[in-house]
């Protein structure tokens, strides 16, 4: 018995040890909360206060959510460090499941009449999301490759398991959250997002054991590597500490200083006139916490390139790709996470969503199938899981069983609801469900399609970035109707389903595709820190996507809503070219990694 699989339960299910599968459906009530606040947020912020939001101006909207949204992707470096040190994997995806449901709670009561105001409540929600997912989601990808050898064949089929229970849950929180909460209030749909989280944790607690003993006790002496191997190790240096102390300084002061502002709506404690500017007749102005922020990315690129040079040349220039990859992620997330900001409103203002006559029949038959299929098939996972697993784990089954029964009751309801409309309107929230749908579906048809042809990963990232700017081209040729400073329209919604289809595809192109590359070209004692990184520019995407959400509005008003999605489909083919244009130096640089 290996240390990876000491004190493990041995059951398999489908090939794969069953503690995969309990991880699975954890994991999927996790996204079904993260993703189902994602479709809410922006709603609810800028919703009129007789329909129960907060009647936000959408800028103030969008400055909120790239602070949750970016604050998301780095908390998983203080989750993946307090699981090595402190806690192990296991307890803390069981702290930060509590938490998660804790936020939500907060969420659903600051949402409630107490006749006072408890919008206080609300950020403390947020914040609660922000630690807990932290906490959470490293440790949950962590555990499933702990249940494997380190070179086992099997693992790429148990992350994409493992990635199928993502999606899964990214589409029924979107479905179901999105609805109840368009429709029976926001305080009902982020509370659903909290019940469900905690059935997530209840199936995950009485199943703990289950994991086996490297995934449940920290191991923060131990480095599991090869002698020559740890002789390579580059250790920080004093003045390299001080400088990571110091750029972290000056980015903590800039994420406090914009959370004030957004809290606070409006007020400062550092100066916000500093200088001011002029760019493509435009004026700008910017204030301190402006000029700290991109300081502190010079601080890391000085120290990331002091310490590059310490490595051997062939670590060296794999390392370079890393980053290089990573920079063009920055690309590619910033403009795709529009689907949480500028595409809902889209979706919301400018998309005529009324169906009638035979289009009406068409989408109840669409939707019904799209609701239904998915559900029949995790129920038959959860029978095939309930046969190994009941004697032995009873109350994870039970709870798993539960909270598919009631989300069962929801889904049919809401067909029942769809299918009875005379003139069915389709939620706002129902386009984002289109992309774990896609996803699921078209994944094992890319897994195929690169094992045929035997692309590089410059060339990957070029048809990715392709397919991303031809979906805002769709959205560019969908709004070129609207005149400039319309607030409302009724675009054909073809237009936000084929956006949402091409940018699924180059999202297959190019997340899996980078986490891969991260895993095969980090040095094996740096691939922990790597992937912290990769989160790290992954939330600094994130923020971006939200300070352009935030300048939509401006441009809408001047040059139109089209001219903004078409400054969309320009960046990502840009940044194609140029990283296609890289292909020959980055192969190089991989030293023979494929």
């Amino acid at each position: 018995m290996t240390e990876f699989t000491k004190g493990q339960d041995q059951t398999t299910l489908m090939g794969h040890p069953i503690g995969l599968f309990v991880l699975f459906f954890t994991e999927m009530w996790e996204r079904f909360s993260y993703y189902g606040m994602r479709a809410l947020l922006i709603l609810f912020l800028t919703a009129k206060l007789i329909e129960g939001g907060w009647e936000w101006d959408k800028k103030e909207a969008y400055a909120l959510y790239g602070w949750y949204v970016m604050l998301v992707y780095f908390l998983p470096m203080l989750g993946g460090w307090l699981a090595d040190n402190k806690w192990g994997h296991v307890k803390t995806v069981i702290v930060g499941a509590s938490i998660i449901t804790s936020g939500h709670a907060a969420l659903a009561i600051a949402d409630m009449d107490f006749g006072f105001d408890l919008s206080f409540v609300f950020y403390i929600g947020l914040l609660l999301l922000v630690i807990g997912t932290g906490l959470f989601k490293p440790n949950m990808s962590s555990i499933v490759g702990k249940m494997y050898p380190p070179h086992s064949d099997k693992k790429d089929g148990a992350y994409t398991i493992f990635y199928m229970g993502v999606n899964s849950g990214a589409f029924i929180g979107t479905l179901l959250v999105g609805w109840i909460g368009e429709h029976y209030g926001w305080k009902f749909g982020f509370g659903l997002a909290g019940i469900f989280m905690l059935f997530g944790l209840l199936q995950f607690y009485f199943a703990r054991n289950i994991f086996g003993e490297a995934a449940n006790k920290p191991q923060p002496k131990k480095i599991d590597l090869p002698e020559e191997e740890l002789k390579k190790r580059v250790p920080f240096t004093l003045i390299e500490r001080f400088l990571a102390g110091t750029g972290a300084f000056f980015a903590l002061t800039w994420v406090v200083h914009g959370l004030f502002k957004v809290v606070t709506r409006g007020d400062h404690f550092l100066p916000e006139n500093i200088m001011s500017y002029e760019l493509f007749k435009e004026h700008f102005v910017l204030g301190f916490a402006d000029i700290l922020f991109p300081v502190s990315l010079i601080i890391f690129a000085f120290l990331g390139l002091r310490r590059l040079v310490k490595y051997e040349p062939i670590e060296r220039d794999r390392l370079k790709v890393v980053f290089i990859i990573a920079f063009f992620v920055i690309a590619f997330w910033a403009s795709f996470e529009q689907a949480g900001t500028t595409m809902t409103v889209f979706a919301r203002d400018y998309t005529s969503r009324i169906l009638t006559d035979h289009w009406g029949l068409i989408y109840k038959i669409v939707d019904t199938i799209v609701s239904i299929v998915p559900m029949l098939v995790l129920t038959y996972v959860i029978y095939q899981l309930g046969t190994k697993i009941f004697r032995k784990y009873p109350l994870t089954i039970l709870f798993t069983s539960i909270s598919f029964m009631i989300i069962w009751g929801l889904v049919i309801v809401r067909v029942y609801d769809k299918l009875n409309s005379d003139s069915p309107i389709v939620d706002t929230t129902w386009f984002q469900i289109l992309n774990p749908v896609f996803i699921i579906s078209l994944a094992p048809l890319y897994s195929k399609l690169w094992q045929r042809f035997k692309l590089s990963a410059a060339q990957k990232f070029f048809i990715g970035f392709i397919f991303l700017g031809s979906g805002f081209g769709m959205l560019a040729l969908g709004a070129s109707s609207i005149p400039i400073g319309a607030k409302t329209a009724a675009v054909s919604m073809i237009w936000l389903m084929l956006a949402y289809l091409l940018h699924t595809m180059g999202e297959l192109a190019i997340s899996p595709v980078g986490l891969s590359y991260v895993s095969k070209l980090a040095p094996l004692r740096m691939t922990g820190f790597m992937f912290g990184i990769w989160y790290i520019f992954t939330g600094l995407a994130n923020k971006l996507s939200g300070l352009m959400a935030e300048a939509s509005d401006g441009i809408a008003d001047k040059h139109g809503l089209s001219t903004f999605f078409l400054i969309f489909t320009i960046v990502p083919i840009t940044a194609g070219v140029l990283i296609l244009l890289l292909n020959p130096l980055l192969k190089k640089w991989m030293h023979g990694i494929d």
